[in-house]
């Protein structure tokens, strides 16, 4: 587990690690935790003592956000010996044609070579089908869909209506890649979050409240 986790339970906006990139175009600050447990902070504040001064003012929610991420590192699969799957973390033996490629790896690179191949297959066979089923439903049709593997959003909406899925949406439950699919759809009739966007979802997926609320804290792990 990495090292920088530990700022899960000790982070101090005054004196603990931060990584400050300065952006004097940007009128706001903006904080982000990287997947590693980085706090890397986007400003046009000059000083570092500024910037500590708002990382104060969030301190609980990045302790909340690093806590997050701890559970979710915890809680991650052995690489060769598990896979989390459709919301769940299963044993590879119980998918034999991914264990047959894992016993003949010599290391961890090619392994993950393997199992992101293998959510892209499996996103193949499966998204296609639930993405025609909603579009049908919602009467919103993406001009293309495509399938890669992103590293920090689940799905993306352009304005040429290209709808853009992560394979890794196979590790969550099935009500989840529905809501990331609802989610992109809605895009195409509302490029923003607006009240009227999630009423839209809302009114395909009534616990969309839930679904959004539980993948803010789940992120893509191998």
């Amino acid at each position: 587990m990495p090292e920088q986790l530990t700022l899960s339970t000790m982070f101090n906006a005054h004196t603990s690690p931060i990584l400050i990139e300065y952006r004097p175009r940007n009128r706001n600050t903006y904080i982000r935790i990287t997947h590693i447990g980085e706090v890397r902070v986007r400003t046009p504040l000059k000083t570092e003592s500024s910037v500590r001064r708002i990382l104060k003012l969030r301190e609980e929610w990045i302790k909340d956000k690093l806590n997050a991420l701890q559970v979710s590192l915890e809680d991650r699969p052995v690489l060769g010996k598990e896979i989390r799957f459709r919301g769940e973390k299963r044993s590879i033996e119980q998918i034999p044609n991914l264990q047959k490629k894992i016993e003949k790896c010599k290391n961890e690179i090619n392994i993950e070579k393997y199992y992101h191949q293998f959510y892209k297959d499996e996103a193949l066979l499966s998204i296609p089908s639930r993405v025609s089923y909603y579009a049908r439903k919602m009467e919103l049709h993406p001009s293309t869909v495509r399938f890669k593997r992103l590293r920090s959003r689940w799905g993306s909406c352009d304005s040429k209506g290209v709808v853009t899925f992560n394979t890794m949406m196979m590790q969550l439950s099935y009500e989840q890649i529905d809501y990331i699919i609802v989610h992109e759809l809605a895009h195409l009739r509302h490029m923003n979050h607006s009240r009227a966007f999630h009423d839209l979802v809302k009114r395909y997926l009534p616990e969309a409240s839930k679904l959004r609320a539980e993948l803010k804290s789940i992120r893509p792990v191998l």
